[in-house]
């Protein structure tokens, strides 16, 4: 590696940003024309109740137990998702 040589080759100068250039003449911002409003559009209305549990496809157990407090209940579970509803039997 003593044999080589570094490339000393004098280069052209870089270029200074900002003082020397012209400036730009800026455009004016155009804005587009305002589209004519059409009839109102109302948000699409909510289903009536809550979604299936389990949802379609899901495989699911549903089964009766007690609460500690020895209120009668049904458990669906939700196998896929392990997701459970508890409701009152």
């Amino acid at each position: 590696m003593a044999d080589r040589k570094l490339d000393v080759t004098p280069q052209e100068p870089a270029e200074e940003i900002g003082g020397d250039t012209p400036a730009q003449p800026e455009e004016p911002a155009t804005t587009p024309d305002p589209q004519p409003e059409g009839p109102a559009t109302t948000p699409d209305p909510q289903p009536e109740g809550p979604a299936p549990f389990p949802p379609a496809g899901h495989r699911s157990e549903r089964f009766d137990t007690f609460r500690p407090d020895g209120t009668r209940v049904t458990v669906t579970r939700d196998i896929d998702t392990g997701e459970q509803h508890v409701t009152e039997a």
